[in-house]
């Protein structure tokens, strides 16, 4: 068993949850702290590889449970909104040094050393050097510098205070026997973990702990933690920020559940598509509602198909075969609106590559080497990328690991449910009939036919039928829309357009999802939310 004591040496915990600046990180996140042992590891120039071993060894054991006090046993302090001078680093040449010390770091020949060396004298220089008829912006610059002129703006300092002022990772099943002492040397050098006022002792410790918290599909607290490569993302994140700029901690979103607590009834099916997802947020552009959503899903299909090139991708990528469409499950190219909520407006607020479940390895590393070639190629110096094609205006997104964004979370369309509420309308693969008939019962028999349409796309993808699908044109979500909203699907010529209808279904037992049904649901049609059965 591995076990990490960390101790408030002030009794309290200061880190601002990633999606709430006014609300205090509660309980630590594991990313976190795999942050705060990588920061000890480059403390000095030269870094020790038995402690980057370590930490590599570390990455790959999986999500760790938690000894910690829960919420009942945790005060919060009120948080106020505090005005504070920003100290603005682009002033002064500042800027221009750090980015000569980067290429300096990035410096592998003697030559380029010595080109490198050289530029950054000349920026230290010339951020020292005395104008003596200084510019309108050097004086401008220069003012901005003082207190009084600095812009102020509002920052937050949330804290905790539990009631035992210690806390522990658990790993219970790993030997960390090969790699103790350079873990030991970590975790003594860890000094802090969130704000700098939050200091804390550090160690690896022989001692039984009981978990309060332990990984969970069927958890209600989502913390971020890390995975394989963790470690290398962060030293290429650190390239780009130097420490200065605004970042986003790379991780992984896991549920975690009371481990007092017994484990919820295990789904007796599961969908094709799994919840191992590729996330791009939405950061520009005109704000989009679902109707055009599958306009944005064959834009983003198209950008990575074009930065492929002309050979052929796997049928599990592109969707298609030498003769035709596959029949396998494949990528989904999925938009997801702001729906299900009191003030649900069904703007899409990002998208995702939807895996289905069992991509082979060689194939999603693929799918990922095509995403960062993309990044690569056509993102601007922020990571923004832009999709748009025909009549669809720019649309700027970021691929991002997590997101504050409630729609843009995995886990809240791929949890287990025995009830599923259509997001954007089923692209039924049989037509039903004319469900807007009054004549002899004509609109009935076409609503139980779309009704078995349904039942049937549900036994495809979950591998199991529904209890009971009701069907309706109108939206049976808040902020969905309505079916004649959408564009004819799949609105290509000599193609006939399906009928499409929005659904409410229920299973006997829990399904875990996404659900994604119908002719469209590789392009975002038929997205379904798991909703509480009332």
């Amino acid at each position: 068993m591995l076990a990490i004591e960390v101790e408030l040496l002030t009794g309290r915990y200061a880190a601002t949850a990633h999606n709430d600046r006014w609300r205090a990180e509660w309980p630590p996140h594991p990313a976190r702290f795999f942050s705060a042992l990588v920061a000890a590891l480059h403390d000095y120039d030269n870094v020790d590889q038995a402690e980057r071993e370590a930490l590599l060894w570390l990455e790959r054991q999986g999500a760790p449970s938690l000894w910690v006090d829960l919420e009942p046993r945790v005060g919060r302090r009120q948080v106020q909104g505090v005005y504070v001078p920003v100290n603005d680093i682009t002033l002064g040449g500042d800027a221009a040094i750090r980015e000569a010390e980067a290429k300096l770091a990035e410096a592998k020949t003697p030559a380029t050393k010595r080109k490198a060396e050289a530029a950054l004298e000349k920026a230290k220089r010339k951020a020292v050097a005395v104008d003596p008829q200084p510019s309108d912006k050097a004086l401008e610059t220069a003012t901005a510098l003082l207190p009084e002129r600095r812009t102020r703006r509002v920052r937050t300092f949330p804290v905790v205070l539990p009631e035992t002022p210690t806390f522990a990772f658990l790993w219970p099943t790993v030997d960390p026997s090969p790699h103790r002492a350079s873990l030991e040397q970590l975790c003594a050098r860890v000094t802090r973990l969130g704000h700098s006022s939050s200091l804390v002792r550090c160690s690896v410790v022989d001692r039984n702990f009981t978990p309060m918290l332990v990984p969970g599909d069927d958890g209600d607290v989502v913390l971020r933690v890390v995975g394989c490569d963790q470690l290398e993302r962060l030293e290429q994140t650190y390239k780009h920020h130097q420490g200065v700029e605004s970042r986003a901690l790379p991780a992984r979103s896991q549920r975690y559940r009371s481990a007092s607590k017994g484990t919820a009834p295990t789904p007796t099916a599961e969908s094709v598509f799994s919840s191992d997802w590729v996330l791009f947020e939405r950061v520009g552009g005109p704000r989009l509602v679902a109707s055009r959503g599958t306009d944005l899903a064959r834009a983003l299909r198209g950008a990575l198909i074009e930065v492929h090139g002309s050979q052929n991708l796997p049928e599990t990528l592109s969707g298609h075969t030498e003769s035709g469409p596959t029949a396998q499950p494949h990528v989904a190219f999925v938009p997801l609106p702001f729906v299900g909520h009191e003030y649900a407006d069904g703007a899409i607020m990002g998208c995702a590559l939807v895996l289905p479940r069992g991509l082979a390895k060689n194939d999603r590393e693929l799918l990922l080497h095509l995403v960062a070639k993309w990044e690569k190629q056509r993102a601007d110096q922020r990571g923004n990328l832009t999709l748009a094609a025909g009549t669809l205006p720019p649309f700027i997104v970021r691929r991002v690991d997590l997101s504050a964004k409630t729609t843009l979370d995995p886990a809240r369309w791929c949890r287990a449910s025995t009830r599923f509420v259509t997001a954007t309308p089923i692209a039924l693969d049989k037509n039903p009939g004319n469900l807007r008939s009054n004549k002899d019962g004509t609109a009935r028999k076409a609503a139980l036919e779309a009704q078995q349409n349904i039942s049937d796309a549900c036994l495809r993808v979950v591998g199991v039928r529904p209890s009971l699908v009701e069907v309706s044109l109108a939206p049976l979500l808040p902020g969905a829309q309505h079916v004649r909203d959408f564009l004819p699907w799949p609105g290509r010529p000599g193609r006939t357009p399906r009928v499409r209808v929005h659904a409410d279904i229920r299973f006997e037992a829990p399904v875990r999802g996404p659900l994604l049904l119908g002719a469209g649901r590789y392009f975002g049609l038929g997205l379904c939310l798991p909703v509480e059965d009332r």
